[in-house]
C-alpha cells in the first residue's frame, strides 16, 4: 500500500516535472512547492485570461450575430427597396406608355378633326364648284337664247388660218393740263422729235424773251381689261319687240304681261327700254320669275292697234362686273408738251406766237396740226384719240 501511495506522488512530481520545468532546479521540497504555487497562480492567471477571451470571444460573437443580423435586415430591406423601385420603374414605365398613348390619341383625335375639318371644306369647296359649274352652264345656254344679231360679210378674211380677235374700241384718253402750259400736235412725227430732242425752246417776243420747256406726252392707255358675267336672278332681256308709236304703251303692255302669274310672271319691280338696240329690261321684285321665263324662251304678247306679232324672245339679263384692268403708259408720238410759259402778254397774242414759233422749220419745228394754250390761273382737259393716219 505504501508503495502504492509513494508511487502517486512521484507520478504527479513527473507531471509537474513536465509542466513546471523549473521546478528540478530546486533544492528542496519548498522551493518545489513556492514554485508550484507560482506556476498555479501563472496557470489560474492563465485560466483567467482565457475566460475573458472566451467572454470576449462569445461577445464577438453575439455583435458578430447582431451584426449579421442587421445585415441580413438591411439586404432584405434592400432587396425590398430594389423590389419596390423595380415596380415603381415598371410603373412609371406604364404611365409613360398610358401617356404616350394618350398623346397619340389625342393627336389622332386632332388629325381626326382636321381631316374632318379638310372634308367639310372639300365639300363646301364642291358645292361651289358645283353651284360655279351649274351657273357656268346657265351662262353657257344663254349664248344659244341671246337676241339675235344680223350679220353680214365686210370683206375681210384671215390669212395662214391664224384669226385675230379684236377688242372693238376706240380710246379717248383725258389728260389734265395745268396753267401755264400748252399742247402741240405735228403734222410729222419727226419734228416733235426733234422739239422733244431739243427740250429748252426760246420764243422770241418783241423786245423780250421766254424759256420753255418741252416734255413727251405719257398718257395712261387701258391695256387690259376682265369682265366677270353671271346671269341676274331677276331681271330678263326682251327682244324681237315691234315699233310701236309709244314707248309708254309698250312699257305698260310688257310690265302687264310680266306681272301675271298665268304668264309665269310675277310682282314687277320696273320695266327699262334701251334706246340703242330697242330691247327692253324687266325686272322682277322676287329672284325665281326670271329663271322661269327664260327657260319658255318664246312669249306671245298681244299688242293690241296690232295685227298679229312675231313671238317676242326672253332672254337671261347678263350682269358684267369689272374684275381687273391693267394700265399702261404710251407715248403721244405727233404731240409735245410744253411748261413753263410766263403770263406776260394777252393770251392771244402769245398763242399765235408760240404757234408761228413752233411752225417755223428754223426753229426746228413744222406744219401744226393741232395747238392749245392754258394760261396760268387756269387748267384744261386735253381729249387724245387714236391717230387714225398713223395706225399701225
Amino acid at each position: 500500500m505504501e508503495s502504492a501511495d509513494q508511487s502517486e506522488p512521484a507520478q504527479k512530481q513527473q507531471k509537474l516535472a513536465v509542466k513546471c520545468p523549473n521546478l528540478e532546479l530546486a533544492k528542496d521540497d519548498a522551493s518545489k512547492l513556492e514554485i508550484i504555487q507560482q506556476e498555479i497562480e501563472n496557470r489560474k492567471a492563465f485560466h483567467n485570461a482565457l475566460q475573458n477571451d472566451i467572454a470576449q470571444l462569445k461577445k464577438a460573437k453575439n455583435e458578430s450575430e447582431l451584426i449579421a443580423q442587421e445585415l441580413n435586415a438591411r439586404i432584405e430591406k434592400l432587396q425590398q427597396s430594389m423590389e419596390d423601385d423595380q415596380l415603381e420603374q415598371h410603373k412609371r414605365d406604364l404611365d409613360f406608355q398610358v401617356v404616350s398613348f394618350v398623346k397619340q390619341l389625342k393627336d389622332a383625335e386632332i388629325v381626326n378633326d382636321n381631316l374632318r375639318e379638310d372634308q367639310r371644306n372639300m365639300k363646301d369647296e364642291l358645292m361651289r364648284l358645283e353651284e360655279e359649274r351649274s351657273e357656268l352652264e346657265k351662262q353657257l345656254k344663254v349664248s344659244f337664247s341671246m337676241p339675235e344679231k344680223r350679220w353680214c360679210f365686210n370683206g375681210k378674211i384671215e390669212k395662214d388660218g391664224n384669226p385675230v380677235v379684236e377688242f372693238d374700241l376706240k380710246p379717248c384718253i383725258h389728260y389734265p393740263i395745268k396753267g401755264g402750259s400748252a399742247v402741240i400736235t405735228f403734222e410729222d412725227e419727226t419734228v416733235a422729235n426733234n422739239i422733244l430732242e431739243m427740250e429748252e425752246h426760246v420764243i422770241e417776243l418783241g423786245d423780250c424773251q421766254i424759256k420753255i420747256k418741252a416734255q413727251p406726252l405719257k398718257l395712261p392707255m387701258l391695256k387690259e381689261i376682265e369682265i366677270q358675267t353671271q346671269v341676274c336672278k331677276n331681271r330678263i332681256l326682251v327682244s324681237d319687240i315691234p315699233k310701236l308709236p309709244s314707248t309708254d304703251q309698250l312699257l305698260d303692255k310688257l310690265e302687264l304681261y310680266f306681272s301675271k302669274q298665268r304668264n309665269g310672271g310675277g310682282e314687277v319691280e320696273n320695266v327699262v327700254l334701251l334706246e340703242d338696240s330697242g330691247n327692253v329690261i324687266v325686272t322682277f321684285v322676287s329672284e325665281g320669275i326670271a329663271e322661269n321665263l327664260t327657260k319658255k324662251e318664246f312669249h306671245q304678247v298681244d299688242f293690241r292697234g296690232i295685227g298679229k306679232i312675231p313671238p317676242l324672245r326672253i332672254s337671261p339679263f347678263i350682269n358684267g362686273e369689272i374684275v381687273n384692268i391693267t394700265v399702261q403708259e404710251v407715248i403721244s408720238k405727233r404731240s409735245a408738251l410744253f411748261t413753263g410759259i410766263a403770263d406776260i402778254m394777252d393770251e392771244e397774242i402769245l398763242r399765235d406766237n408760240l404757234e408761228i414759233h413752233f411752225q417755223k422749220p428754223s426753229n426746228g419745228g413744222g406744219e401744226v396740226d393741232a395747238f392749245e394754250y392754258v394760261p396760268k390761273g387756269k387748267s384744261a382737259i386735253a381729249c387724245f384719240e387714236t391717230d387714225s393716219e398713223k395706225e399701225n
